[in-house]
């Protein structure tokens, strides 16, 4: 079980490296994405990219280095980015997801069932993490 459980981790591993990889390069269409929404002002804007941008970032190091807060703040992370979807699409302002690279584009309810489905695996590697210290 903890083979299944570190290929999951690594899957997760690589996907927010991709979606991070893509933002990084793309910054100005990524600050273009989110200022349309206009929910935010320039400087927010810019803020809220690099906010991104950072949690990602540190959600890949801390998945590497200490798996279980690692877990704990991706999951944060994706809640966050599953509320601003959510709020956007209320809103009547979400177009397309800006997240980069395959994912760009993604119609609402695909990027929900995405971000659903990491939330679940997300939580059940939580949930993995207490039945091991059970044992």
């Amino acid at each position: 079980m903890k083979a299944f459980r570190s290929a999951l981790i690594t899957l997760i591993i690589i996907f927010f490296s991709y979606t991070l990889t893509n933002k990084a390069l793309m910054f100005d269409s990524f600050l273009l994405n989110i200022a349309k929404t206009g929910l935010f002002n320039s400087f927010f804007t810019y803020a809220i990219a690099l906010i991104g941008v950072i949690l990602e970032f540190t959600s890949i190091v801390l998945l590497v280095l200490n798996k279980r807060s690692g877990i704990f703040v991706s999951l944060g992370m994706m809640c966050l980015f599953t509320l601003y979807i959510v709020l956007l699409f209320l809103l009547g302002r979400y177009e397309v997801c800006g997240c980069g690279g395959v994912m760009n584009g993604l119609d609402f309810w695909s990027h929900l069932v995405i971000n659903l489905l990491l939330i679940l695996l997300l939580i059940y590697l939580l949930n993995f993490d207490c039945d091991e210290e059970k044992e």
